[in-house]
C-alpha cells in the first residue's frame, strides 16, 4: 500500500469516527431531559439569583443553576432518573424536595415550587478544605514541644513531616476517614523520599492522636459557602455539574481536556480518570505496574497535546508516562537515577516537541522524548536558599519556559537554547506565593498569586509585572487557565469554592460558586470543543466537574 493511500485511509477512518462521535453525543441529547420552576421567598415572592441544586444519586451528579426574571429556572440536559431538587438564596433554603422524577428525551413528571422558608447553616470561613481559617493559621505554632500533650506526640513530631513541614498537620481539621487517609497518604511520600515507612503500629497511634487533638472545624454542610447575597448581572448565566468519584480518597489533583472534549484527572491513588461532558460518565485506567506498591501511587499534573497524547509523572515508580487517549496506549520515560524525586507540580508542553515539568522544589527539568533524555536547569535561589520552590509552569510567546518559586517569590525565565536561567522579583508587599500559571495568545503569562489573592500579568518581552484584585480577596487563588480565542483569564479561587472569569480588556471580574462547600478546585482546563466550559477538579473530596457560562 502506498503512503498517499494509507494517508486516505486513515483520513476514511477520521472522519468515520468523527460522524460516530456526534452520532452518539446527539442520542445522549435527545436521551436527556430538563427540570422547570419557579424559586419563591418566604411570602410567596418570586427570587431571581437564587441557587438551584438537582442532585441524581444514582448517577453520583449533582447540578446547579441559577433562576431568572420572576424566579424560573431551568436546567437542561439531565439524564433520565429520580432527583432531589433544593433552593438556596440569601440567608434562606428551601428544604430538599425528592419527588422529581425526569423522563428519557422529556422534562420532570412535576414542575417545582421551593419556598425559602429556612434558615440557612453557618458559613464555613475561607480557607483549605479541612483546614481553620487562614487568617487563624499565622497564630499557630508548628514547634513540635506545642503540640497538644498525649499518646502519639512524639511520634507526630519526628515523622509527619516528610512532605511538608509540621503547619500542614497543626492546621487540619478532619474527621477519622480522612485523617486516616490523610496518614496513609504520608506513607506514600515517605516511600518516595526513601524515607523509611511507619509500622501498623505506629500509623494506628498517629491517627488516633490526630482524631483526638485536631477534629472537624465544624459538621458538613455542603452551602456553608455559597454566597448570601443573590446573583446577578453575568454570574446569573452558568450551570455547574459535578460528578462525584466512587472513591472518596482518590484524589483527582489536577485535570487536562483532550481535543475531544473529554476530562482527564490524575489520580493520586495512580489512576487516570476520564470524564465524558455529553454522557455524564466517569471511567478509570490503572497505570501500567511498577516497583511501587498498589497503595503507594501517586500522579503528577497531566497535560495533553492536540493530538490527544496525555503526559504525567509518576513519582513513586520513578518514571514519567505518556499515554494516548485515542489507543489506551502507554509509554514509560525512566527518570535519571541521582536526580531526586521523578515527581514535581507542574508540567507543560513545549512547542519543540519536548516535556517541561517543575520539581526538586528549585528545578525545570527537560525530556527530549525521542532520545529519551532529560536536562535540568535549577533556579540561581537555590544557592543560597535551600527550597526556593518549584511550582507553576508556562511556556512564553517567545517560548522561554517560566517557573514559579513559590517560597521566594520570584519568577525563574529559562532560555532553552543558551540554559540560562534568570530571576525575576514579584512586586508584592509579603508572601505572594505563585502557584500555577498559562500563557494568553500574545504570549504572555497570567500566575496566580496564591497568599495573595491576586491575579498577575508577566509580559514576557518586557518582563513588566502587574498585579490584579479579584472580588473575592482570600479566594486561594491556585491555578489560571487563558482562553486564547475569547481572551478571557479563569482563575479556580479553591479556599471559597468559585471560579472566577477575568477580561483583561475591561478588567471585569464575574464570580461563578461551585454547588459543594469544600470542592477544592485545583487546576482547570478549557474544554477546546466549547471554550465556555471549564473543568476542575477537587482534591480532597474527590469530584470532577465544571462550570458552563450559558447564553444570557
Amino acid at each position: 500500500m502506498t503512503p498517499r493511500n494509507v494517508n486516505r485511509n486513515l483520513g476514511c477512518g477520521i472522519a468515520a469516527g468523527a460522524v460516530l462521535l456526534l452520532a452518539q453525543s446527539a442520542a445522549v441529547a435527545q436521551n436527556n431531559g430538563l427540570v422547570q420552576g419557579v424559586i419563591y421567598d418566604a411570602h410567596g415572592q418570586p427570587v431571581a439569583g437564587a441557587m438551584v441544586k438537582l442532585k441524581h444519586e444514582l448517577r453520583r451528579l449533582t447540578f446547579m443553576v441559577v433562576s431568572r426574571e420572576q424566579g424560573r429556572f431551568e436546567a437542561k440536559d439531565l439524564p433520565p432518573g429520580q432527583y432531589s431538587v433544593q433552593a438556596i438564596g440569601g440567608d434562606m433554603r428551601s428544604p430538599w424536595f425528592d419527588a422529581v422524577y425526569v423522563n428519557a428525551g422529556g422534562s420532570a413528571n412535576t414542575k417545582v415550587s421551593l419556598a425559602l422558608n429556612y434558615y440557612r447553616g453557618p458559613d464555613l470561613p475561607a480557607a483549605w478544605p479541612q483546614r481553620i481559617p487562614e487568617e487563624q493559621v499565622r497564630l499557630v505554632s508548628v514547634d513540635p514541644k506545642d503540640l497538644p500533650e498525649g499518646y502519639g506526640k512524639t511520634l507526630v513530631a519526628e515523622k509527619c513531616t516528610s512532605c511538608h513541614d509540621l503547619r500542614r498537620v497543626v492546621v487540619k481539621r478532619s474527621n477519622g476517614d480522612h485523617w486516616a487517609h490523610t496518614t496513609a497518604r504520608m506513607r506514600t511520600r515517605m516511600t518516595t523520599a526513601n524515607i523509611p515507612d511507619l509500622t501498623n503500629a505506629e500509623y494506628d497511634t498517629i491517627v488516633n492522636y490526630l482524631v483526638a487533638n485536631f477534629p472537624e472545624v465544624q459538621p458538613y454542610d455542603a452551602n456553608s459557602r455559597l454566597p448570601r447575597t443573590l446573583l446577578s448581572g453575568k454570574a446569573m448565566s452558568y450551570r455547574v455539574v459535578t460528578y462525584a468519584l466512587v472513591n472518596t480518597h482518590a484524589e483527582p489533583h489536577d485535570v487536562a481536556a483532550d481535543p475531544q472534549g473529554n476530562a482527564w484527572v490524575s489520580e493520586r491513588a495512580g489512576k487516570l480518570g476520564k470524564f465524558d461532558p455529553r454522557t455524564l460518565t466517569f471511567t478509570e485506567r490503572d497505570t501500567p505496574p511498577g516497583p511501587a506498591a498498589k497503595d503507594r501511587q501517586s500522579l503528577g499534573n497531566p497535560q495533553i497535546d492536540s493530538k490527544g497524547i496525555l503526559w504525567v509523572a509518576d513519582g513513586p515508580n520513578s518514571r514519567w508516562l505518556s499515554y494516548d487517549t485515542n489507543t489506551d496506549r502507554f509509554l514509560a520515560f525512566a527518570f535519571p537515577r541521582g536526580k531526586g524525586n521523578a515527581g514535581g507540580n507542574s508540567m507543560a508542553l513545549h512547542p519543540d516537541g519536548t516535556i517541561w515539568a517543575t520539581g526538586g522544589g528549585k528545578e525545570a527539568r527537560q525530556l527530549y522524548p525521542e532520545k529519551v533524555e532529560f536536562k535540568f536547569y535549577e533556579a540561581p535561589a537555590a544557592k543560597t536558599h535551600r527550597n526556593p520552590g518549584a511550582y507553576g509552569l508556562a511556556i512564553a510567546g517567545d517560548q522561554s519556559v517560566w517557573f514559579a518559586e513559590d517560597e521566594t517569590d520570584l519568577m525563574a525565565r529559562v532560555d532553552p537554547v543558551t540554559g540560562k536561567v534568570d530571576e525575576y522579583k514579584i512586586p508584592y508587599q509579603g508572601h505572594a506565593y505563585p502557584r500555577r500559571m498559562n500563557s494568553d495568545a500574545n504570549g504572555d503569562l497570567w500566575v496566580a498569586l496564591w497568599n495573595a489573592g491576586k491575579l498577575m500579568k508577566v509580559d514576557h518581552k518586557t518582563k513588566q509585572m502587574t498585579l490584579y484584585t479579584p472580588p473575592t480577596a482570600t479566594g486561594g487563588h491556585y491555578s489560571v487557565v487563558v482562553d486564547k480565542k475569547q481572551g478571557y483569564v479563569w482563575v479556580s479561587e479553591h479556599q471559597v469554592d468559585k471560579i472566577a472569569r477575568f477580561d483583561p480588556r475591561t478588567e471585569e471580574w464575574v464570580e461563578f460558586p461551585l454547588a459543594e462547600a469544600e470542592s477544592d478546585p485545583r487546576r482547570i482546563d478549557i474544554d477546546p470543543t466549547n471554550p465556555n466550559r471549564i473543568f476542575f477538579s477537587g482534591n480532597i473530596p474527590g469530584r470532577v466537574g465544571f462550570v458552563e457560562v450559558l447564553p444570557q
